[in-house]
């Protein structure tokens, strides 16, 4: 799964880095218009300029994404062996044809998560999921561009009429309630989701139980070996110590 996670990983990265560039790469195409800009910078200056600021988005971005995706697979590691062990303990306590994969199954659907009737899941559904996961990124992703917007806007329908001051005062405003509305809107959905749990398909539940199934048995083998390997050192500490007696 360390693949799985850096190829993850990357990809964040890579797809940040490159939203950053591309309002970089329009920063720089309108500074060149300047001939101050031209006057006082070189090619090295403007392409760091340009260049600088994706890789720390890249860089930034991809290792919080390692982070988090490493921090879930060591939690989806630890609840699967915790619930082996509770599947164990029903087992032996509940009767012989219960079978482990039922009682695998249930442990996931109580963790919080609604199964779908579809095979895959929607596109409201997957919405749903990425706003669970990721809501300060949402909001940045929604907040930062619309205030830019707005900026932009005041700046062409006011143009030679109100200052600079006056453009930046309406920008604050509207770009104020445009964040708050974003915020009260991702931060209430995610609430709802925390409560319902996430979507999830037979496909994804089937695979989770599969995972624990080749945890146990990794468990298992490990007990085994672990068993066999004391019970060989005491077999051989008898011997010695018969060995010993019988030299006496």
């Amino acid at each position: 799964r360390s693949d799985e996670v850096t190829e993850k990983a990357m990809k964040e990265g890579l797809v940040n880095g490159a939203v950053v560039l591309a309002p970089c790469l329009a920063g720089l195409y309108a500074a060149m218009q300047n001939p101050k800009f031209r006057k006082f910078t070189n090619w090295q200056s403007r392409t760091a300029l340009v260049i600088m600021p994706a890789l720390f988005a890249f860089g930034f971005t991809s290792e919080n994404k390692l982070i988090h995706r490493m921090e879930e697979v060591a939690s989806e590691t630890e609840h699967n062996m915790k619930t082996v062990a509770w599947a164990e303990k029903q087992k032996t306590m509940s009767k012989e044809d219960v079978q482990l994969h039922e009682l695998y199954r249930k442990a996931i659907l109580d963790s919080g998560v609604r199964l779908v009737d579809t095979p895959e899941l929607t596109t409201f559904q997957k919405a749903a999921n990425y706003v669970q996961s990721n809501p300060f990124k949402l909001i940045a992703g929604i907040g930062i561009p619309s205030v830019a917007y707005i900026f932009y806007g005041q700046g062409k329908s006011g143009a030679g009429k109100e200052s600079l001051q006056m453009q930046m005062l309406h920008t604050r405003v509207f770009g104020q309630f445009t964040v708050i509305c974003t915020l009260l809107g991702v931060m209430g959905m995610k609430e709802m989701m925390d409560r319902q749990g996430r979507y999830v398909t037979e496909g994804e539940v089937e695979a989770r139980v599969a995972e624990m199934e080749a945890t146990r048995t990794a468990l298992m083998t490990r007990t085994e070996y672990q068993e066999a390997l004391h019970g060989n050192k005491g077999a051989s500490g008898v011997k010695t110590a018969h060995a010993q007696s019988v030299h006496m």
